[in-house]
C-alpha cells in the first residue's frame, strides 16, 4: 500500500512537495497527497544526523508579527533580511511542558522569505497544524522549538545552512536560493500525537486471546467484548532494548487480523523472513501504530487494537472491510 505523505514542514520542508514513499505492510496508510518542496532523501538524511541545539536568543528587529492569533502575519520591514546564526524570539510564552529533541510536536507554522518578504507556507490559514518529531522539522525550526514551552509562539530567523541551503540543494525548482534567510512563526500546540493517546492496558480482560510464536504469523480467538473506541496496546512480552522514538525506522514482524472474526488480512511473514521496516511516529503508518508503538521497547511483542478512526476509517482496504476494528500483534525487532 502507498504510504501517507507528510506535509510541507518536515525536515525536508517549505514550501510544498511532500515526502512520499512506498512500502508494504498492512499498517501503512493511504490519503490524498500534498505537494511540498522538500530536499531529496540524501539531503534529509545528512541533516537528520546533525545535532540539534537550541537557537540563539534575539530581538529580531526588522521583522514584525501582526494579524490575529488564528491568522497571524509576518512582515519583513526591509528586505532582504539576513542572519548568519539561527535566532529565536519568544513572542508569547506558553505554560506547558518543555519541548525536547525526541518529542513529537503538533504545531502551526508560517514561513516567509527574508529575501523577498513573500509567504512561502502557512498552516494557520487552513488551521492544519503539523504533527512531526522535533528532529524531522527543518533544523532552523527544530532549533527554535527546542527548549520552548508548549503553548509558546516563537519567531525564528533561520541561517541559510539551517533551512534555505538544504531546500535549494534538494529542490532547486522551489525558487529558494541557498544563501537566503527564511523566517518562521511557530505556534507549539502540543507535545504528543493529535487526538486521544494510545491507552496502554495491563490486563487482557476484554481483549482477544492471542497465540504467537517466533517465526510465524500470530492467530487470535475473537472476544465477545465490545471493541475499544480508543487505540489500545497490551504488551504480550516486554523487550529489554531501547525505547522506540518517533522518527526512527522501526523494523518489525507483524500480523494483522479483524476484530470481528480473527481473519488474518496481512502478515510480514507472508512477504518473507525479514522484518518490515517503516518510519514510526511520522504519519507513514496508521495512527494506532504511531501512537501505540512509539515508547515501547525494542524486543517487545505488542498487541495493538486499532478502532476505525485510528486505522482506515470508512474506506475499505484490500481484505479489510470499511469501518473495521483491527488487531495487530507486532514484534519490535530493531529501531534506528
Amino acid at each position: 500500500m502507498r504510504l501517507r505523505t507528510s506535509s510541507a514542514l518536515a525536515l525536508a520542508a517549505v514550501p510544498a512537495i511532500a515526502l512520499s514513499a512506498c512500502g508494504s505492510g498492512g499498517a501503512t496508510t493511504t490519503s490524498s497527497t500534498t505537494t511540498t518542496a522538500s530536499p531529496n532523501a540524501s539531503a534529509s538524511a545528512s541533516t537528520a544526523s546533525a545535532p540539534i541545539i537550541p537557537a540563539a536568543k534575539g530581538e529580531l528587529a526588522g521583522i514584525t508579527v501582526g494579524g490575529t492569533p488564528a491568522k497571524p502575519t509576518v512582515e519583513v520591514d526591509k528586505a532582504p533580511f539576513t542572519t548568519k546564526e539561527t535566532t529565536a524570539k519568544v513572542v508569547t510564552e506558553g505554560t506547558g511542558q518543555v519541548v525536547n529533541k525526541t518529542d513529537m510536536v503538533v504545531a502551526n507554522a508560517l514561513f516567509v522569505s527574508g529575501k523577498t518578504g513573500k509567504t512561502l507556507e502557512d498552516t494557520f490559514a487552513a488551521n492544519q497544524p503539523q504533527q512531526i518529531p522535533v528532529n524531522q522539522w527543518i533544523p532552523g525550526v527544530a532549533k527554535g522549538m527546542l527548549g520552548q514551552k508548549v503553548g509558546s509562539r516563537v519567531l525564528v530567523a533561520m541561517a541559510p545552512a539551517d533551512a534555505a541551503a538544504l531546500i535549494a540543494q534538494g529542490n532547486p525548482q522551489s525558487g529558494i536560493t541557498a544563501d537566503e534567510t527564511l523566517v518562521a512563526y511557530v505556534e507549539i500546540q502540543k507535545v504528543g500525537f493529535k487526538g486521544e493517546p494510545c491507552k496502554v492496558v495491563t490486563s487482557k480482560e476484554g481483549l482477544p486471546e492471542i497465540t504467537a510464536a517466533d517465526g510465524k504469523a500470530a492467530t487470535m480467538k475473537p472476544t465477545t467484548a465490545a471493541a475499544p473506541k480508543q487505540a489500545t496496546a497490551y504488551v504480550l512480552k516486554e523487550g529489554t532494548g531501547p525505547v522506540v522514538n518517533a522518527g526512527q525506522t522501526l523494523s518489525s514482524h507483524y500480523t494483522g487480523m479483524l476484530w470481528t472474526n480473527g481473519t488474518k488480512f496481512d502478515s510480514s511473514y507472508d512477504h518473507g523472513k525479514e522484518p518490515t521496516p517503516f518510519s514510526i511516529g511520522v504519519g507513514q503508518v496508521i495512527p494506532a501504530w504511531d501512537k501505540c508503538l512509539t515508547g515501547q521497547k525494542v524486543g517487545s511483542r505488542v498487541l495493538v487494537v486499532a478502532p476505525p478512526a485510528e486505522a482506515y476509517g470508512a474506506k475499505a482496504q484490500d481484505k479489510i472491510p470499511a469501518n473495521s476494528t483491527l488487531v495487530f500483534v507486532v514484534d519490535l525487532v530493531k529501531a534506528q
